[in-house]
């Protein structure tokens, strides 16, 4: 269990946390220092504290196997929905990157700290990366669960994080770890930290590599299900095998369906009018991922009353290859331009393509759809895509690949002391700067360079306007020439390999959607504290109080291909000078995206008093006023905390106060950055356009803390109520609640196209032809303040130690989070009510308000004696209800309206072994649990779950 110690700052030894698999305790030898605890700037001792604070240390941290830093993240009851498990479809950026979700309230409301500093926010994302925090130099961690802007300032109103490193290391230590994980080649990691301790200061040095191996989702029986099972199980009606659509008329209308007759054979189902392809076997569950971090720290007294403080990171993640769909379906299409048969959704094919020649040759088609097709051609209709179930050749046969690499560099600097004058004024002054880079690099179809390759005039080397001369290149976009399915090796009776589709052509046509983003955070901090003489008879009023400057700033460069202003049509890939009127840019399934260079000052003072107004009753009151100007202005947000010692075994505590966060500079420009959804009515993924809103207020929220605290003698234990009630939270409008408004019976019955009163919600909706679901091309979303939410909930914590238990001592433990409820008020848009107030404890709103358990639990129990110890610990998430219904085809597939409890297990033993070595070895999930099955592409949440099974952990740490 991670052991909840609500009193802040109660590691007085600076222990070493190990998160990579196989780290030892190994205690530095550390002296008790005055401490300021992770929700206050008043320095004193850790009794002092009134706020809900977990406390994370070494041997804790050892005790549980010493989880990755996901894990521990996940583990926390009062964490929900946090990312960083899988690429979890639609949140693809975050791939190697993890966060902290604190109340489910986003993870953009939890402030992460290291070393009670800010860090800048992850690239592309609006949280930070933890992923990239130096595992090997973290001594503790503090978790405040309680809002802090009246502390921290902006995004702190869920509670605060603060990754604090390690004092007094003496000496060299080196570990390793590895996970032995079914299907895959396992996870490791490498680390060693040096410190060295002289009678004026000390140095730390840290070195981490950890690895994380592939698993595919082949490799997991509750991943690939039938479409009977979960239709949203990595199924969709956009495939090869695909739709065509041809013409009797010999004109440009193309309307009758032709499905590709090897659709029953490689693919399916099929139906007169569809084929589904599972283009979820070319993805993984977990993706290779390279991580890595270098630390460097030094502190010195350069007098008796001044210290030096300084800090390198160096720190960053790569996923070389993230797999997915062969190809993605086509949401952009070519104009008049490039042919002179267009219909608004789809490629023409001309009847002298060799593909389409081989497949009437082949007998697959009716004698009347070849005879149409032989003198008109085809279409491909919005039902197709141009590589699928025989996988992509650019990439082996297999899904195509992204890419995604992340880097960061981090420095701070301070000096702190005291003044001799006013009773001794303390002063901590500190300057830091992150520069956060990210590259992402995604392969798409360009559309112009598709158009002339189906006329046979593709490739780099193409002169004249002979087809399949001169360089000139055809790409077959049937099965014809498609060996079989790459995933389950059915073969294709129709294959004609002189059909098969070139590297050459394939290169041509797939170029990457490339983009790269930097983030980058400059602070200058000045506290101030002391004492006044002030005394009630209990002691002094403290004090603290000072000012912070902060900067941020963020900017996006895009390929060629990608900008907006370099390549603004579909035709743009062939040509260049293409003007028009719908600016999507020149690729098939993203749209194009705008250079920004974005930044944003911030100015605030703050102040905090803290009065012992007796023996047992302490009062602490901060208030912080920031101004951002422009058009988000200024807030003031003040804070009470209070804490009464009624008994030597009973305290209660008490705080309150209002909290804020400002939106980001990319929520507040005119800029738009796409993502993909699967929508339901239509019956796969769409392209969702998000913008920013320049008239973005702050989002505010009223917090309140209620807490009993009990100790008598081995046992200690602590109630606590809490709540959140939120004022126009920042958020995205929902895209789903735009279709589910117009298409309110999915793709069948009736719907809203035509009624008036759905008119300027309507118009947020591009199709591809008539207003029908299936016809959905993209749709616009905007950052708003939205609904008002209101969250409360219970923590409960216990631990208790019973000793001189058969010569060692037995320890038992619980940490849990109960939600009494999640309420978001009614939703409207464009004067229409998209959504009614709904509780949201307890459920998993896809696209929404995401996975909300309304019970987290961690119990342990443990026996120690001598050099060896020995966990049993037990993880539970509870039950959710998948909030969608209507009367879509997941409507009627009742098994996944509920996701069961995961329930896990897991064992550890720690021995210390002489010549100062430490050997821990973990069996996770010992009774090797699938997670519950959810209906998403995974067939799991990867939110609250994981997709691992059983698997083994073996570390070894040696200190010389």
């Amino acid at each position: 269990m991670l052991q909840s110690r609500y009193l802040a700052g109660a590691s007085s030894l600076a222990l070493l946390l190990t998160l990579g698999a196989g780290q030892a305790l190994a205690q530095d030898s550390a002296e008790v220092e005055e401490v300021v605890v992770t929700g206050s700037f008043i320095a004193g001792t850790p009794e002092d504290a009134a706020l809900p604070v977990n406390v994370i240390g070494a041997e804790e941290m050892a005790k549980q196997g010493s989880p990755s830093t996901v894990d521990l993240i996940k583990s926390i009851p009062a964490v929900s929905g946090a990312v960083g498990e899988s690429n979890q479809f639609g949140a693809g950026q975050t791939t190697g990157s993890g966060n902290v979700n604190l109340r489910g309230l986003g993870a953009e409301r939890t402030l992460v700290l290291f070393n009670g500093r800010r860090m800048a926010i992850s690239p592309g994302s609006i949280y930070v990366d933890t992923n990239l925090i130096p595992t090997a130099a973290i001594g503790r961690i503090e978790v405040l669960k309680d809002g802090a802007a009246a502390t921290y300032g902006s995004d702190a109103i869920g509670g605060v994080v603060n990754f604090i490193t390690r004092r007094n290391l003496s000496g060299l230590e080196v570990s390793g770890g590895y996970s032995l994980i079914d299907g895959s080649k396992g996870d490791y990691n490498v680390n060693a930290a040096y410190g060295w301790v002289g009678d004026r200061g000390d140095v730390l040095v840290t070195a981490g590599y950890r690895k994380r191996s592939e698993l595919s989702t082949t490799d997991r029986d509750f991943a690939l299900r039938s479409f009977t099972d979960n239709p949203q199980g990595g199924w969709s009606t956009f495939g090869n095998p695909g739709l065509y659509l041809s013409s009797s008329n010999g004109g440009t209308t193309f309307t009758s369906p032709v499905v590709d007759p090897a659709c029953g054979a490689i693919s399916g189902p099929g139906t007169a009018t569809s084929c589904q392809f599972q283009f979820l076997g070319f993805d993984n569950l977990t993706e290779d991922e390279d991580h890595w971090q270098l630390y460097g720290e030094i502190n010195f007294d350069l007098t008796d009353t001044t210290k030096f403080h300084a800090e390198i990171l160096y720190s960053g993640h790569e996923v070389a290859a993230e797999n997915s769909s062969p190809s993605y379906p086509p949401n952009n299409f070519p104009t008049s331009a490039l042919t002179t048969k267009v219909q608004g959704n789809g490629f023409y094919i001309p009847s002298a393509n060799p593909g389409l020649q081989a497949l009437i040759a082949s007998g697959g088609l009716t004698p009347a759809q070849a005879a149409t097709a032989g003198a008109n051609g085809l279409f491909t209709s919005v039902a197709w895509r141009p590589l699928g179930v025989g996988g992509n050749p650019l990439f082996g046969g297999k899904g195509k690949e992204d890419k995604r690499a992340f880097e960061a560099y981090r420095i701070s600097a301070g000096l702190k002391g005291k003044f001799d004058f006013g009773g001794g004024i303390g002063w901590d002054a500190a300057l830091t700067y992150m520069d956060n880079n990210s590259e992402i690099a995604t392969p798409d179809v360009l559309v112009g360079r598709m158009q002339l390759a189906l006329r046979g005039l593709g490739g780099n080397g193409c002169t004249g306007n002979t087809p399949g001369a001169n360089g000139c290149l055809w790409f077959n976009p049937f099965s014809s020439g498609v060996a079989g399915n790459a995933i389950d090796g059915r073969t294709n009776p129709n294959y004609n390999a002189a059909t098969a589709n070139s590297l050459e052509v394939l290169d041509y046509v797939f170029d990457e959607y490339a983009y790269k983003i930097r983030s980058q955070m400059f602070t200058a901090d000045l506290v101030f504290n002391g004492d006044l003489p002030v005394d009630f008879g209990a002691g002094q009023l403290a004090w603290a109080a000072g000012a912070q400057y902060r900067w941020s700033g963020i900017e996006r460069q895009n390929s060629d291909f990608t900008n907006i202003a370099v390549s603004p049509c579909a035709d743009s890939s062939v040509n260049p000078g293409a003007t028009c009127t719908a600016k999507n840019g020149p690729f098939s399934f993203f749209g194009a995206l705008a250079d920004y260079d974005l930044d944003y000052s911030v100015i605030a003072t703050f102040a905090e008093l803290q009065m012992p107004f007796t023996d047992s009753l302490t009062g602490t009151f901060a208030i912080r006023y920031e101004d951002y100007g422009g058009n988000i202005g200024a807030t003031t947000n003040p804070k009470v905390a209070l804490k009464w010692q009624a008994a030597d075994w009973l305290a209660f505590r008490a705080s309150a106060g209002s909290t804020f966060r400002a939106p980001p500079q990319t929520q507040i420009a005119n800029t738009a950055t796409t993502s993909l959804a699967y929508t339901t009515a239509a019956g796969g993924y769409r392209a969702y356009d998000l913008w920013g809103a320049a008239n973005l207020k702050p989002e505010k929220a009223d917090t309140l803390n209620l807490g009993v605290l009990f100790e008598m003698g081995d046992f200690n234990a602590s109630l606590d109520y809490w709540r959140f009630a939120f004022k126009g939270p920042i958020d995205n409008e929902s895209g789903s609640d735009i279709v589910n408004a117009i298409f309110p019976n999915g793709a069948a019955g009736a719907n809203n196209c035509a009624n008036p009163a759905y008119a300027p919600l309507l118009a947020r909706i591009s199709f591809t032809g008539a207003c029908s679901a299936p016809n959905i091309n993209r749709v616009r979303i905007n950052y708003v303040n939205s609904p008002d939410i209101d969250t409360s909930g219970l923590d409960f914590a216990a631990s208790y130690r019973a000793r001189d238990v058969l010569g060692g001592d037995m320890n038992f433990g619980l940490d849990l989070t109960y939600v009494l409820e999640y309420i978001v008020a009614a939703t409207t848009l464009e004067g229409v009510v998209v959504a009614k107030e709904t509780d949201y404890a307890g459920t998993m709103d896809y696209l929404g308000y995401g996975s909300q358990p309304q019970w987290k639990a961690t119990a342990f129990a443990e026996y120690a004696r001598g050099d060896h110890n020995i966990r049993w610990t037990l993880r539970y998430v509870d039950d959710m209800r998948d909030t969608r219904g209507g009367t879509s085809t997941f409507a009627t597939n009742q098994n996944g309206r509920k996701i069961k409890a995961f329930v896990t297990s897991d064992i550890t033993y720690r021995v210390v072994l002489p010549w100062d070595t430490t050997l821990t070895a973990a069996v996770i999930n010992v009774f090797d649990e699938d997670p519950p099955f959810a209906r998403l592409d995974l067939s799991y949440d990867p939110f609250t779950a994981n997709p691992l099974g059983r698997y083994y952990k073996l570390g070894v740490t040696k200190r010389f």
